[in-house]
C-alpha cells in the first residue's frame, strides 16, 4: 500500500511539470520567431541630414567719401525771455498791443497812469530849486562877510586909537574915567563883532558842504521821480515779440506786479541733444571754426539753422550733450518758444564709410558679410545717415575690418550667427 500512495505521488507531479513546461516553451518559440521575423525585415535605406541654407540679398561694399546726415529733435527757445513788471504803484491807462504781436526796440507796449509821478516829480523840482537857492543864499552871505570883515577891521582899529587918545587924555586930567571905560567898552564890542564875522567866514565851508549834500539827496530824489515817471512807459530795447499778456486797461498793478513777457527776435535758437558718438565729429568741427549747418521743415516751410555752440553741463539722465541751433530765417517765418521740431543735422564729410540699407545693420553696431556661402560678424561704427536722390535713406558705416568689395548683406536673419551657411539671392 505504501508503494502504491509513493506511485501515485510521483505521477501527480509529472503531470504538474508538463502543465508548466509545455506552455512556456511555446512561449519561448513564439518569441524566437518574433525576432527572427524582425530581424529578417526588410529595412528603407536612411537619408543623410542636410544643412539648411538661407537665401539673403547682399550689397557690394564702396569705401567712399560721404557727408553723414543726423535726425535731431530738438525745442525752440530764447534766452532773451524777458518778465516787464511794474516800477511803481499806478493805473493802467492804455495797453496798446496784444499779445502774439511783434515790436520794435523802444515802442512803448503799455502805458500806466503817470500824473501822480508827475505831481511827486514837481515837488522834487521844488526841492531841489530850494537847495540851489540854500546855496546861492550862502555864497552872497559869504562874499557880504568878506566885505564886512575889512570894515570891522578898521573899526576895531579906530576904537583902540580913541581909547589910546582917551587913556593919554585921562592921564593929564582932561578926560574923565566914564569916557574911557566908554572908549573901552565900544573897542571890546568892536572886537567881539569882528570875532563873530571872522568864525562866520571860517565855517563857511561847512555851511556849503551841508547844502551840497542837501542839494545831492534832492537831486537823487529828483532823478529817481524822474526814472519812475519813464517807467510809467513800459518799452523794451530790442526787436521781439509778445509771449503773454497780463493786465488790462483800468487795472491798478503795485510795485512789482507782472505786466507782460517779451522775447527777442534775434536769439530764437533750437536746443536738441546730441548722441555722444557723435560729439567727437562735431567738437572738431567747432574747434576748426568750421560751420555745421542743419535744416527744418516747419508749417511746410524750410528752415535754415546752423550749429552755434555746445551746452557747457550735461544734466543727469541724459546720454549726450545739448546743442543750440542759430535759427537764420526771416522774422516772419520764426518759430515760437517751446515748439518741437525735427532737425536734420549735416555732419563734416567723412572719408572711407560704406552705404547700406538701413536693415544690413544688426543692433547698433554689427553686420555681417558673405564669406565662402557662410556669415562672418563685423563690428562697425555707425557714422550716420544720407538720403539719396530717390528719397531712400542709408545708414553710413565706417569699419577697419570692412573691406571694398565685401558683400554684405542686407537680409534680416531671426538667427543670424557667424558660421551660418548662406547663398545669396539669385543663384
Amino acid at each position: 500500500m505504501t508503494q502504491a500512495l509513493q506511485t501515485g505521488r510521483q505521477r501527480t507531479r509529472s503531470s504538474i511539470l508538463l502543465k508548466i513546461v509545455i506552455p512556456l516553451l511555446f512561449i519561448a518559440a513564439a518569441a524566437a520567431f518574433g525576432k527572427y521575423m524582425l530581424s529578417t525585415k526588410p529595412q528603407a535605406p536612411s537619408r543623410p541630414v542636410e544643412e539648411k541654407v538661407w537665401a539673403v540679398s547682399v550689397v557690394e561694399a564702396k569705401l567712399e567719401a560721404h557727408q553723414p546726415e543726423l535726425e535731431l529733435y530738438g525745442k525752440v527757445e530764447t534766452p532773451r525771455m524777458s518778465t516787464l513788471s511794474a516800477a511803481v504803484t499806478a493805473y493802467v491807462s492804455d495797453v496798446p498791443t496784444d499779445a502774439g504781436r511783434t515790436f520794435a526796440a523802444g515802442e512803448v507796449l503799455l502805458q500806466l497812469d503817470d500824473r501822480d509821478i508827475r505831481l511827486l516829480v514837481a515837488q522834487r523840482e521844488a526841492d531841489l530849486r530850494n537847495a540851489e537857492a540854500q546855496l546861492a543864499a550862502e555864497n552872497v552871505r559869504h562874499n557880504a562877510d568878506l566885505k564886512a570883515l575889512k570894515i570891522e577891521k578898521n573899526l576895531l582899529a579906530l576904537s583902540q586909537q580913541s581909547v589910546a587918545r582917551i587913556e593919554n587924555l585921562n592921564k593929564r586930567n582932561l578926560a574923565s574915567q566914564e569916557q574911557l571905560d566908554t572908549a573901552r567898552r565900544s573897542a571890546q564890542q568892536q572886537a567881539l563883532s569882528l570875532n563873530t564875522r571872522q568864525q562866520a567866514i571860517n565855517d563857511h565851508p561847512n555851511r556849503q558842504k551841508q547844502i551840497n549834500a542837501s542839494i545831492t539827496r534832492t537831486k537823487a530824489l529828483y532823478d529817481a521821480a524822474l526814472l519812475d515817471l519813464e517807467r510809467t512807459r513800459i518799452s523794451a530795447g530790442f526787436d521781439g515779440r509778445i509771449a503773454q499778456l497780463s493786465v488790462a486797461p483800468g487795472d491798478r498793478v503795485r510795485s512789482g506786479d507782472v505786466l507782460l513777457t517779451v522775447y527777442g527776435l534775434d536769439r530764437l535758437e533750437v536746443r536738441a541733444q546730441v548722441p555722444s558718438r557723435i560729439l567727437p565729429v562735431i567738437r572738431e568741427a567747432l574747434a576748426s571754426k568750421g560751420n555745421i549747418s542743419a535744416t527744418s521743415h516747419l508749417d511746410g516751410q524750410l528752415l535754415p539753422l546752423q550749429l552755434d555752440r555746445l551746452a557747457g553741463e550735461v544734466n543727469s539722465g541724459r546720454a549726450g550733450v545739448d546743442a543750440f541751433f542759430r535759427i537764420e530765417a526771416a522774422r516772419e517765418q520764426l518759430p515760437e518758444p517751446g515748439r518741437s521740431i525735427s532737425i536734420d543735422l549735416k555732419l563734416p564729410v567723412q572719408e572711407n564709410v560704406v552705404t547700406l540699407p538701413p536693415q544690413a545693420l544688426y543692433g547698433t553696431d554689427r553686420v555681417y558679410r558673405v564669406k565662402e556661402s557662410r556669415l562672418e560678424a563685423v563690428s562697425v561704427e555707425r557714422v550716420g545717415d544720407i538720403t539719396l536722390d530717390n528719397g531712400k535713406t542709408q545708414i553710413l558705416v565706417r569699419s577697419d575690418d570692412l573691406h571694398a568689395g565685401d558683400r554684405i548683406i542686407t537680409t534680416q536673419l531671426p538667427n543670424a550667427i557667424s558660421g551660418l551657411k548662406v547663398r545669396e539671392a539669385g543663384q
